[in-house]
């Protein structure tokens, strides 16, 4: 068997949990780290002097500066107390041995591949397995952490990115809440992408910087496979593929760190980024091997991962027909998927994949006018993630481009300047800009 995917329920990304499925690639939350805003602070209450009780038994000035002083006395007991309350770190997780999901709260006082570290009190000490984390609400951060959460919420991710930088170089935070910072500044960097390729780039160094600075650390992995996404993104496919399979094969070693739905994720895509690379022989391997690790780890399966495992599954079982396709054999592509849409027992994800595959075999093929049908089918319908919509939107451009009519022409201009707008944090986005 591949590995166990006994791990936290996925939760929806993001912060990033990240974005829905994307054609199968990302974001499952793998581990479920969810960003969420810390609570404002609580007003600290004190009871009121009563001032008949203090003028009755004190004559005056004396029995004001007692006033104060006792004030004072039960403040410096009072903030400390709340501030330590207010200041812990909450950690949800899964506990295997009861099957619950629980939640700690403490103080993080490791964070790392192998897992937390929390300080519950000064007696107790837990130890949680980085595979098992679904979530981690900061308690003691800079105000600045605090101002990109709020900066995030808003989705205004230009602030919360210098927010975040800030926090990440705060001599003063914790190691364990600067390298989360990091990996909040990179998920901003890749947001901004969707508009401003540029910030791919940028995306690409700030991961390199988290995997240089944290090599050890608990976001390692997710780091790294931004860092695929953001080389993708950037025209490096060959480059993107290399390292996203190096997730794989880590998930494959049962490596603590690496969750088993962030890697099954990251093999599929090591298929797609391989066939952009124009490799087929390295994608046939990956979509084989991503097939038979979550086929095998299906029967251990919590039920809410279950059904993206078996989207998954069902998705690189239809690469063999986009291998025949980037080789050249739009005959056999298109035998290849016609067989698979007539499948009573394929997944739906598999079905919209054969779909969108013999539209562009179709297409490949000369007959435009036939591919439009199964590209729009795609792009209406399909819910499998923006990767996908993006893919089918940019070959009906090319559908309509290949009719030749002038209607037809402006419309591929439409569609290319969509793909371009708003799904400029795709692969096909890449694709687009180089279409006349």
């Amino acid at each position: 068997m591949f590995f166990t995917t006994k791990a936290p329920f996925a939760g929806q990304s993001p912060l990033p949990t990240r974005e829905p499925a994307q054609n199968c690639l990302p974001q499952t939350d793998s581990r479920a780290q969810t960003l969420l805003v810390p609570p404002s602070t609580p007003a600290i209450m004190c009871p009121p002097m009563k001032e008949d009780v203090t003028q009755s038994t004190l004559p005056g000035t004396l029995g004001k500066g007692l006033g104060r002083l006792m004030l004072a006395s039960l403040l410096c007991v009072t903030l400390p107390q709340a501030l330590l309350a207010q200041a812990k770190d909450k950690v949800t997780h899964y506990n295997d041995r009861n099957e619950r999901v629980v939640t700690e709260a403490g103080m993080i006082e490791a964070s790392g591949l192998d897992g937390l570290t929390i300080k519950i009190d000064d007696e107790t000490t837990r130890k949680v397995d980085a595979n098992a984390v679904m979530r981690i609400v900061w308690g003691e951060v800079p105000s600045s952490f605090t101002d990109g959460d709020t900066y995030w919420k808003r989705q205004d991710y230009a602030s919360a990115l210098t927010q975040y930088r800030l926090a990440a170089s705060d001599g003063d935070a914790r190691t364990a809440v600067q390298a989360a910072a990091r990996m909040r500044s990179i998920e901003c960097l890749m947001k901004l992408g969707a508009s401003d390729a540029g910030r791919f780039t940028e995306a690409m160094d700030e991961a390199g910087r988290y995997i240089s600075d944290h090599s050890t650390g608990f976001d390692l992995a997710r780091a790294t496979q931004a860092k695929a996404r953001a080389l993708w993104l950037t025209g490096k496919p060959q480059e993107a593929s290399d390292l996203y399979n190096g997730l794989f094969e880590k998930g494959s070693a049962k490596a603590a760190g690496y969750p088993s739905m962030l890697c099954y994720e990251s093999g599929l895509q090591a298929a797609w980024s391989a066939l952009d690379a124009a490799d087929t022989g390295k994608a046939r391997t990956y979509f084989t091997a991503t097939q038979t690790a979550i086929e095998g780890a299906l029967g251990d399966a919590i039920p809410t991962q279950a059904p993206q495992l078996q989207s998954w599954a069902a998705t690189a079982s239809i690469g063999e027909g986009f291998c025949l396709l980037k080789s050249g054999d739009s005959r056999g592509a298109r035998s290849f998927f016609e067989g698979k849409q007539s499948s009573s027992t394929l997944d739906a994800s598999g079905v919209f994949a054969a779909t969108l595959g013999l539209g562009e075999a179709l297409l490949a093929a000369g007959e435009a006018a036939e591919a439009q049908v199964h590209l729009a089918r795609v792009s209406a319908l399909d819910p499998s993630g923006r990767d996908r919509t993006a893919r089918a939107l940019l070959g009906l451009a090319k559908c309509m481009k290949a009719l030749g009519d002038p209607k037809a022409e402006t419309q591929a201009s439409i569609l290319l300047a969509k793909v371009k707008g708003a799904y400029g944090d795709t692969p096909a986005a890449v694709e687009a800009a180089k279409v006349n």
